[in-house]
C-alpha cells in the first residue's frame, strides 16, 4: 500500500499523451523540418522544458507557487501538449516499453521533485511560537480534531488508489486551524479540493502535490467545505493518475453553501534539515520548533521519502499502535522510492529514551491500528536526504487566517 501522493506524477501525463501520439498519429514525414514551440506550458517562465531541464539552481529563483500552476495542463490545448510530447518523444524513443515509461518516470519524478526543493527555499520558514520556558511532556490534538478513523482513508482498501495523501494531511491541518482559531470542531472535505484542484483531471490532486500547492488554491479560492455538505465525502479512491482517469465527482456537484471563508493561507515551512537548509540546526531546535506548534494548537505535516518502503511497510501492518517506528537509510539503496504526507498530531516524551511524535496516517483503520495512527521517532535524523538528494523528511505549518462567520453563497 505504498503511496508516492508526494511525488508528482507528470511522467504518467507525459507518457499518456505519447503513447496515443505512438499509437495513433499518422507516422509520416510531413513535419521533419517543424520544431514544437519552446515552452508551450509555461507560468512565469516555468514550462516542461524548465522542470526537466536538470538546471537544479535555476530554480532558487522560482516561486515554489508557480510550478504548481504550471502543472495544470486543463489550461492548455490538447494538440499544444502533443507536440510538446512530440518534442520530447526522443527521450524515449530507444525503450517505449512498459518497464522503460516507469523507469523513466521515477527519473523525472525526481527530476521535479528535486526542482520543487529547490524553489522551496523561497517558501516562508515558521517563526517558533513563545510558549514560556516549561514544555509539556505529552501533548495531543486528536480529541479536537474531527474524524471517524476509518473513513481517513484515500485508498478504499486497495493497494492501486489516488495519490493524494496530501490534500488529506492539508486538510487536516486547515481543519485544526479552525478549532484553533474558532473554536470550531469541524470535518472539513477533501473532495473538494480533489475534485477542484485543476479542475478535477490531467495533472491533479490524485497525481500528488505539496504543502505549498495546497495553500495557494485556497488563497485564491477562499472558502473550506464543511464534509457535511452534500456531494462533499471522498468518493475518488478507487481514481488513478497513472490510467489518465479524472475525478469522478465534478466540482460543480459539490454543495459549497455553507462554507468557512478563507481571508489569507500560505503554508510555512519548519527549518529542520540542516543539510538543506545550509545552515546549522541541532535536533533540538528541530524539535522544539516542531513541538511549539503542537502545543499551540497546530497540526504539522510531515512529508516522509523513504529510499525503501519496505520496513515501514511491515511495520504499519503488522506492528500495533503504541510501537514507535525508527526510519533509517538502507544500504545500497540508489535514490528515493516515492514520498508519503501525513500528519502529526501530538507527541510524548515521558520516556526520553523513547520519546516520540504521533502520526495520523490517511490509509483508515486497519485491526492493529484502531486510530489509524502510528508513534514515529523523535531522534530520527531530521538531515537524513536520499542519494539522490530528495529530503528524507520536510515539515510544513498551514498559516491561515479566517474570514467572518460561515458564510452562505
Amino acid at each position: 500500500m505504498k503511496n508516492q501522493g508526494y511525488i508528482i506524477f507528470i511522467l504518467f501525463i507525459i507518457a499518456i499523451i505519447l503513447s496515443s501520439f505512438v499509437l495513433i498519429s499518422p507516422q509520416d514525414d510531413s513535419c521533419t523540418s517543424c520544431s514544437a514551440p519552446a515552452g508551450i506550458i509555461t507560468v512565469n517562465g516555468i514550462s516542461f522544458e524548465s522542470l526537466l531541464s536538470g538546471d537544479m539552481k535555476y530554480f532558487r529563483h522560482v516561486d515554489p507557487r508557480d510550478i504548481g500552476r504550471a502543472l495544470d495542463i486543463s489550461m492548455y490545448d490538447m494538440d499544444d501538449l502533443i507536440r510538446q510530447a512530440e518534442s520530447l518523444e526522443s527521450v524515449v524513443e530507444s525503450d517505449q516499453t512498459e518497464d522503460g515509461f516507469a523507469d523513466l518516470a521515477m527519473n523525472l519524478q525526481t527530476d521535479v521533485v528535486l526542482a520543487l526543493q529547490e524553489a522551496n527555499r523561497n517558501t516562508p520558514r515558521y517563526s517558533p511560537r513563545e510558549l514560556g520556558e516549561s514544555l509539556p511532556v505529552s501533548v495531543s490534538l486528536l480529541e479536537n480534531f474531527a474524524y471517524v478513523p476509518a473513513e481517513w482513508d484515500q485508498t478504499g482498501g486497495s493497494p492501486d488508489h489516488c495519490g493524494n495523501c496530501w490534500v488529506w494531511a492539508d486538510t487536516g491541518a486547515l481543519q485544526m486551524e479552525l478549532f484553533r482559531q474558532k473554536c470550531i470542531r469541524d470535518a472539513l472535505s477533501v473532495q473538494y479540493f480533489t475534485s477542484s484542484y485543476h479542475n478535477g483531471t490531467g495533472i491533479w490532486a490524485c497525481c500528488g502535490g505539496s504543502p505549498v500547492f495546497f495553500a495557494d488554491f485556497y488563497n485564491i479560492t477562499g472558502k473550506a467545505i464543511p464534509l457535511a455538505n452534500m456531494n462533499a465525502s471522498f468518493a475518488d479512491s478507487g481514481t488513478m493518475c497513472e490510467n489518465g482517469e479524472s475525478t469522478s465527482v465534478p466540482a460543480s456537484a459539490i454543495q459549497t453553501s455553507p462554507y468557512y471563508p478563507i481571508e489569507e493561507m500560505h503554508a510555512e515551512m519548519i527549518s529542520t534539515n540542516a543539510v538543506y537548509e545550509e545552515e546549522e540546526i541541532s535536533k533540538e531546535t528541530t524539535i522544539d520548533s516542531i513541538k511549539s506548534a503542537l502545543i499551540s494548537g497546530s497540526a504539522v505535516v510531515i512529508i516522509y521519502t523513504p529510499d525503501d518502503w519496505d520496513p515501514f511497510m511491515d511495520f504499519w501492518e503488522n506492528e500495533s499502535e503504541s510501537a514507535v517506528f525508527r526510519p533509517e537509510s538502507t544500504p545500497g539503496a540508489a535514490g528515493n522510492d516515492g514520498g508519503h504526507v501525513m500528519l502529526i498530531l501530538g507527541y510524548n516524551d515521558t520516556a526520553p529514551k523513547d520519546r516520540y511524535w504521533t502520526v495520523l496516517n490517511s490509509w483508515g483503520a486497519p485491526e492493529n491500528r484502531p486510530a489509524g495512527t502510528f508513534n514515529l521517532d523523535m531522534d530520527l535524523d531530521y538531515s537524513m536526504q536520499n542519494p539522490d538528494g530528495v529530503n528524507s523528511f520536510e515539515f510544513y505549518v498551514q498559516n491561515v487566517t479566517w474570514g467572518g462567520d460561515i458564510s452562505e453563497l
